[in-house]
């Protein structure tokens, strides 16, 4: 949910930092105000603004004074972080404002602020690992993930000013042929009256009406569905007002489709479609998890120009310009929350993996967290499936209950999309008849099979054929297959860690996996190389992407483009 309507102060710049080790900021008064000379600019991680900080991954400080005009007149302030952490606590002029856990989640708290004079902003970020962090770790290089564990404040940070009479949420539903639902969640103690108006790519005016009523429905007549062909926006826009005076207004860009799974296919607006895409990350050289507009821009046309149509917010939900973009260019998106434990054995033992997920204040911490991704997340057009998790140890029983719940969890939030998980347990995975779709990650031909691409392959198809066999009403996605390539090394014949076997490796599984009926996509991993914790497998960045981390193609993006262009179906 946006708005014109409402002022912001956008807090974005350069800010005062300072490094906590002993944890003892808090009792020192440090939300007073800070004394350091650091500086540091938001949004962005830490990490790579100043090698000292590249390797820290504890508490820090943030400090930015605002003057702060009488503009606003009574309007209520919020301080809105779109994505910081992973613990975030603030204090406005000393006084304590909120705490926040979790990094990838939009989140707001309610401030005071003096007016005609100036305020001071202090925020207090804790990065420290823990097994019961979302995603879990023991330490920096010692986590359940394969991406670097980067803190900060990465996302935009703003103030917003909005009328004791307001608009507190929208929930959207569409139809491709043209059905409009609207509900709304309003903060207001008097009576009012709310206008809904839905304005096309042109400008006109579709639909104006008042209601007193916070549900809006209506078929909207000669509609033009959303898809990555042609994905048209409309722009939904809902005034609220008291005695005629308008208290505020808020807009959402929206798209008339349809997602559903059925006889072993999954289709959009009635017609059957196959995903084609990537893995990806919110990772750049600097700025760490913030990823900047133009390099957003320059990452789609790269996947437009190689025939992509789709990706996975692999492994946290993705930015809001990010999926902004989604939804104006046609890329279809599954929406994953930020649980990830591909290397959890590493992190815990297989009964404390049993513990973690039985554990009720561990499920309602999850169930948190789903809860805000669905709300910032549910109205866009691109986001077209759920993914409950990347890769948990779903062959243990506890486990897979677990995914079960939140199956069920994700239904009762949002029945309007299917559910997956990218699961890599493949046969022995317990949890597969829990979901919609069933998604699978395979390396065979790298992590095992190392060096015999033709082998891994065999592997893979005789494990997909079992997986079938056992449920045939359900379509199959590659979620995740792939080699790491150092630019610039090559080989012949094909070897290990050169652009050459990573090419390979990527053709003979699409080759080989293109013509089973009941496969429904293939997500390359990655689309570029990122950061990792260190270990003696990853060279500084997992190099599975067919981009460099700066964007520069490897062979394998021109093999891509062909296979994606030629040899699969839309």
């Amino acid at each position: 949910m946006r708005s014109f309507y409402r002022p912001k102060i956008d807090l974005q710049g350069f800010w005062k930092f300072k490094i906590d080790n002993e944890n003892t900021g808090e009792e020192n008064g440090w939300y007073k105000g800070l004394e350091s000379e650091d500086i540091i600019y938001v949004p962005a991680s830490w990490n790579e603004q100043n090698p000292k900080w590249d390797q820290f991954s504890g508490i820090a400080w943030y400090q930015k004074d605002l003057f702060v005009s009488n503009d606003n007149g009574n309007r209520k302030a919020w301080m809105v972080f779109e994505g910081a952490g992973y613990i975030t606590k603030l204090w406005i002029n000393g006084e304590y404002g909120g705490t926040h856990e979790g990094s990838f989640t939009q989140f707001k708290f309610p401030i005071k602020l003096k007016v005609n004079e100036f305020n001071k902003i202090v925020v207090k970020i804790d990065n420290t690992p823990s097994p019961y962090n979302l995603p879990p770790a023991r330490d920096l290089n010692n986590a359940a993930f394969d991406f670097f564990n980067y803190g900060g404040i990465h996302r935009p940070v703003y103030i917003e000013f909005v009328d004791e009479c307001h608009v507190e949420d929208i929930t959207v539903y569409t139809k491709s042929y043209g059905h409009l639902k609207v509900e709304i969640l309003s903060e207001c103690n008097q009576r009012f009256s709310l206008r809904f108006k839905l304005v096309d790519k042109e400008g006109r005016v579709i639909l104006n009406e008042e209601s007193s009523n916070e549900v809006f429905e209506k078929d909207v007549n000669n509609v033009i569905p959303w898809s990555p062909d042609n994905p048209y926006l409309y722009t939904l826009i809902v005034e609220m007002y008291v005695g005629g005076n308008l208290k505020d207004s808020v807009y959402e860009r929206i798209g008339f489709r349809d997602v559903e799974v059925k006889d072993g296919k999954i289709y959009l607006n009635g017609k059957p479609i196959f995903l084609k895409g990537f893995g990806r990350h919110e990772d750049f050289p600097i700025l760490g998890k913030f990823t900047y507009g133009a390099v957003l821009v320059r990452d789609f046309y790269l996947m437009r120009k190689i025939g992509a149509n789709s990706f996975r917010t692999s492994h946290y939900p993705y930015s809001n310009e990010h999926l902004d973009l989604a939804d104006e260019m046609g890329f279809l998106v599954i929406l994953e929350p930020p649980l990830c434990y591909s290397n959890i054995s590493r992190v815990m033992s297989q009964e404390e993996i049993a513990k973690m997920f039985g554990d009720v204040k561990y499920f309602e911490k999850v169930r948190d967290t789903i809860k805000e991704m669905i709300r910032q997340h549910k109205n866009r057009p691109s986001v077209i499936m759920y993914s409950v998790m990347n890769e948990p140890p779903s062959d243990i029983r506890e486990v897979a209950e677990f995914i079960r719940r939140e199956v069920e969890l994700f239904k009762s939030l949002d029945s309007s999309r299917p559910v997956t998980f990218a699961s890599h347990r493949s046969v022995r995975d317990l949890a597969l008849e829990y979901v919609d779709v069933i998604s699978l990650n395979y390396y065979h031909g790298w992590y095992t099979e190392w060096g015999d691409i033709d082998s891994g392959v065999k592997v893979v198809a005789i494990e997909l054929e079992e997986i079938h066999k056992k449920f045939p009403e359900k379509p199959i996605i590659i979620t995740e297959f792939g080699a790491d390539a150092i630019y610039g090394l090559h080989s012949d014949p094909p070897q290990m860690w050169s652009e050459e076997y990573q090419s390979e490796m990527i053709r003979k599984y699409i080759e080989a996996l293109r013509e089973k009926d009941y496969i429904v996509g293939f997500h390359i991993w990655n689309f570029a190389d990122f950061r990792t914790p260190q270990n003696p497998s990853r060279t500084i960045l997992n190099r599975k992407g067919i981009f460099t981390r700066d964007r520069q193609p490897k062979l394998a993006a021109k093999v891509v483009e062909e296979l994606f262009k030629n040899k699969l179906r839309s």
